[in-house]
């Protein structure tokens, strides 16, 4: 064999490494994103069978409860999830399913509240004094 031979050899030998390296990496690539979009999926649809729970818990409480806040948040996981007025008492509610376990924000705030760290507050608010809304450009045409 010349040396030219060798060196061809070579390269395609390493040619050979590389592909096989390279569709390795794409394969392990694929199955990561799968279980990523599987995950994604599985969690999608916990988050819309838990909206079903509390949907279904706050019409169940209509009747339990003489009042019934609801709370609105901008959190997407919310740690509580309504307040209700039962005779002599105001009940922290949260709706799980059956079984399934307290995350560490509720946690916390079931923590407060067995420890009676509870206040009502009432803050005080006023509109500004002024409010003004204009075109943004002064010959009325969009943007």
């Amino acid at each position: 064999m010349t040396a030219l031979e060798v060196v061809l050899a070579t390269l395609v030998l390493l040619l050979i490494l590389v592909s096989g390296l390279a569709f390795y990496l794409a394969l392990l690539y694929r199955r990561k994103w799968q279980e990523r979009q599987t995950k994604a999926y599985e969690m999608g649809g916990r988050q819309v069978r838990g909206d079903m729970y509390q949907l279904l818990g706050t019409f169940a409480s209509l009747e339990e409860y003489e009042q019934v806040i609801l709370l609105s948040t901008t959190s997407k996981q919310a740690s509580l999830d309504l307040l209700g007025v039962k005779e002599d008492e105001l009940h922290f509610v949260e709706f799980k399913k059956r079984g399934s376990q307290l995350q560490t924000p509720e946690r916390k705030i079931k923590r407060l509240v067995d420890e009676s760290k509870v206040k009502y507050v009432v803050k005080d608010v006023e509109l500004p004094g002024q409010f003004e809304m204009k075109d943004r450009n002064a010959g009325g045409g969009s943007e």
